[in-house]
């Protein structure tokens, strides 16, 4: 009788130490869910941000973004959803000065996010292109160009024509210069010494300008603008009176962008030699 009872005994225990094991176990993983759950937040509402806007439901979208910044603002989609923010005003709601504010708002609250530098090159295309402020521009490419990251060669292209649309000529032209000594190989290089030689035609430095698209015909032959460069030339030898020159130099263009133009200054070219020679 007694042994039963000591038996009865025990397998009460065990039950009871099974149920606060599992007891311990569903709490344990309860909390567990609770702090995924709390962790995964911002992960959530930025996929849901991305899933709006890929249906085109820009509000929605937006407000998912501002959740994350204003709920979750240490978060590591936080910079990201005030980039999206940006976007959205800027791309899908045309509208400039809400998109710059965001950027300008994770610059300032994620200084070191590398969603910085992509925040300044939008905010630069804005100030520039939206509202046509050169002179604000060219103080966005400066501190793009602080950052020496992304695309040097081409905010040094951007503070150049900002300084061209102001009709500060010569400054723009020591960006162009600026450009083409660090960036050779760039892209934009060839574009930079076509609009260089422009710059000193535009002074007065003739034989400067010659030189520099003379330079972009032999140092960038596959480039668009050296079609460009050699009806520029061209022209310079039939304003200067070097009739025969020019014709050569009109008939040995290929791919020029207006071939109706062209064979008008050939036409023309023709007639001006056989007038002189018949003036003979």
């Amino acid at each position: 009788m007694k042994q039963q009872e000591n038996q009865t005994r025990k397998s009460s225990l065990k039950v009871w130490l099974v149920a606060i094991l599992v007891l311990s176990v569903s709490v344990a993983a309860l909390y567990y869910g609770y702090q995924q759950r709390q962790f995964s937040a911002p992960q959530r509402l930025f996929a849901e941000g991305v899933k709006q806007e890929s249906l085109g439901n820009t509000t929605v979208a937006e407000k998912s973004y501002r959740d994350i910044y204003q709920h979750y603002p240490h978060a590591e989609e936080a910079a990201a959803a005030l980039l999206r923010i940006g976007k959205i005003w800027q791309y899908d709601r045309r509208d400039g000065q809400r998109a710059l504010l965001s950027y300008l708002q994770l610059e300032h609250d994620y200084p070191e996010s590398p969603l910085v530098l992509q925040a300044r090159e939008e905010a630069a295309q804005i100030v520039k292109y939206v509202f046509g402020d050169y002179s604000r521009a060219i103080e966005f490419y400066q501190r793009l160009l602080d950052l020496k990251a992304g695309h040097p060669d081409q905010y040094y292209y951007e503070i150049a024509d900002c300084y061209f649309r102001l009709e500060n000529h010569p400054q723009a032209r020591i960006e162009l210069e600026t450009l083409l000594e660090n960036y050779p190989d760039s892209p934009l290089a060839s574009n930079g010494l076509y609009r260089k030689g422009g710059i000193w035609f535009l002074e007065g430095e003739i034989a400067k300008a010659r030189q520099d698209w003379q330079t972009l015909i032999e140092q960038y032959p596959d480039s668009r603008y050296r079609v460009q460069a050699q009806f520029d030339l061209a022209k310079l030898l039939e304003e200067e009176g070097a009739l025969e020159e020019a014709l050569q130099g009109y008939q040995q263009l290929e791919g020029f962008s207006h071939p109706l133009l062209l064979q008008k200054k050939i036409d023309h070219l023709k007639q001006r030699i056989a007038d002189k020679k018949g003036a003979i």
